[in-house]
C-alpha cells in the first residue's frame, strides 16, 4: 500500500501532522465525491493540498484555506473547473505531482542541498585544506595520557583501561521533568535528588570507556584518509556506521552503504576494530559478536570502500549526524548531505527518528539500531525534501 503524503517544502506553512491528517481527508472527500475513480485519486490530492500549501503562510491560513477548498468540493460536487486556489483555477493547470524525475533533475536538486565546507566545520567534520593525510601529532598540545570517562566522568589513564574497575552509569541521557523540575533518566528512573544508590548509575561495567573529539587524537588510532586522492564516477550514497568502545576508544564495528537511485545495499560489513573489544553496545549498535573469521579488519574495510564503484571523490554522501561516521571511518569528503544540519533549527537538532516519521511517514528504531535501516531512513528523508517519489527504482537519464 501507498503511504499518501505532503510533499516537503522548504517553509513549511503548518506542521507535518496537520498537512498529513488533512491530506487524508481530503483524499476520502474526492473518492466519496468521484466513486468510479477511487484508488486514483491519490496524485489529484496531493497536487490539491501542495497547492494551498504553497499559497499559505501560516498554521492559521493553511486551515482557512484548506476549509475553503473543501466547501468549493463539496458545493461543486467536485467540479474542477469551478474550484480555484490564491485566485487560481485549479483546472488545466499544469500537474504538481510528477510521477517520475529523471537522474540528471535529481542530481541537480541533490547538489543543491550539498553543505558547505564552513558549515560542516562548525558541525564536527574535518574539511579544512590545512588538514592532510600524514600529519604528524604534537604530542606537546594534547594529553594523550589520560581520558575521561564519558559514561560515568571519571579521569583515568588511558595506559590502565584494560585494568578491571567499577564504573556505573545510565545508558540513557537525563531528562528535564517540567511538571516536578527534576531531572530524572528514562532508563530507570532515578531522579538526579533520589538517594538511592541508583542514582549513581543503573548499570554497570568492568572498565571506563573514552571517544576522542579531535583530529589528532582520532588520528592516533588510524590516519584519515582523504577522498580527493580516489577517482570514480559520480554517484550518491548513503550510509550509516556502528560503533563500540575499545581499548584505543570509539571505533566503527559496522558500515552500510546504500545506493540513492536504486535503493540496493552496495555494502555491509561487520568490521574488526584495531584495539581490544571493552563494550559492543549492543543495546544502539545491534552488534552481539565479533568473528575474526566473518569480518573484516579496518584495512581491509576502507580498502573496500574507497574505490572508484562505492566512496570516491565525486560521491556524494547522505546520513544523519553524518560527521560520526566519516570521522569515525577516518575519511576526509567534502561533498555531504546531512539531514540533521538539513532540518536543524538554529542549535537544535531533530533525530533521525522524528525526521522519518514526520517527512515519510515511518517508525524506525523501535527495536536495536539497525545501520541500514538508518542510511535508508536519511536517504528516503532526503527524497522527500526534493519531491521524488520513494518508491522509484528506475530512472531516465
Amino acid at each position: 500500500m501507498v503511504v499518501l503524503r505532503p510533499v516537503d517544502l522548504v517553509n513549511q506553512p503548518a506542521p507535518f501532522q496537520d498537512r498529513y491528517k488533512i491530506l487524508q481527508k481530503l483524499l476520502d472527500l474526492l473518492e466519496k465525491l468521484k466513486p468510479n475513480a477511487k484508488g486514483k485519486m491519490n496524485k489529484l490530492a496531493a497536487g490539491l493540498e501542495l497547492r494551498v500549501a504553497k499559497d499559505s503562510k501560516s498554521p492559521q491560513s493553511y486551515k482557512f484555506n484548506m476549509s475553503v477548498l473543501f466547501r468549493d468540493l463539496n458545493k461543486f460536487k467536485g467540479d474542477l473547473s469551478k474550484i480555484k486556489i490564491g485566485h487560481k483555477p485549479v483546472a488545466h493547470s499544469t500537474p504538481i505531482v510528477e510521477n517520475k524525475a529523471t537522474k540528471a533533475q535529481a542530481m541537480e536538486k541533490l547538489k543543491s542541498l550539498v553543505i558547505d565546507a564552513e558549515t560542516l566545520g562548525k558541525n564536527g567534520y574535518f574539511v579544512k585544506d590545512s588538514i592532510h593525510d600524514g600529519d604528524t601529532l604534537d604530542e606537546n598540545t594534547m594529553d594523550f595520557r589520560s581520558a575521561t570517562c564519558i559514561r560515568c566522568n571519571t579521569k583515568f589513564e588511558k595506559s590502565e583501561i584494560m585494568n578491571k574497575t567499577v564504573c556505573r552509569y545510565h545508558p540513557l541521557k537525563r531528562e528535564y521533568n517540567r511538571e516536578t523540575k527534576i531531572y530524572h533518566y528514562p532508563c530507570c528512573g532515578e531522579t538526579m535528588v533520589s538517594s538511592s544508590f541508583l542514582r549513581l548509575g543503573c548499570q554497570s561495567c568492568d572498565h571506563h570507556v573514552f571517544r576522542e573529539e579531535t583530529y589528532d587524537g582520532m588520528a592516533s588510532i588510524s590516519k584519515f584518509l582523504d577522498t580527493r586522492n580516489v577517482d570514480g564516477e559520480e554517484n550518491v550514497l548513503a550510509l550509516d556506521c556502528e560503533m563500540a568502545y575499545t581499548s584505543l576508544g570509539y571505533e566503527m564495528i559496522r558500515l552500510t552503504i546504500v545506493d540513492f537511485f536504486t535503493s540496493k545495499t552496495l555494502f555491509d560489513e561487520i568490521v574488526m576494530p584495531i584495539g581490544q573489544i571493552i563494550d559492543l553496545n549492543s543495546q544502539f549498535s545491534g552488534v552481539h559478536e565479533i568473528k575474526q573469521s566473518e569480518s573484516l579488519s579496518y584495512e581491509e574495510c576502507m580498502q573496500k570502500v574507497l574505490s572508484p564503484s562505492l566512496i570516491n571523490k565525486n560521491s556524494i554522501l547522505i546520513g544523519h549526524g553524518l560527521e560520526n561516521d566519516v570521522n569515525v571511518m577516518r575519511i576526509i569528503h567534502r561533498r555531504i548531505i546531512d539531514t540533521a544540519i538539513l532540518y536543524s533549527k538554529g542549535r537544535f537538532k531533530m533525530s533521525l527518528k522524528n525526521l522519518a516519521f514526520e517527512n515519510v511517514n515511518r517508525k524506525i528504531q523501535t527495536g536495536e539500531h539497525d545501520s541500514s535501516e538508518d542510511a535508508i531512513a536519511s536517504m528516503d528523508v532526503v527524497k522527500s525534501k526534493i519531491g521524488i517519489p520513494i518508491a522509484q527504482k528506475e530512472w531516465n537519464i
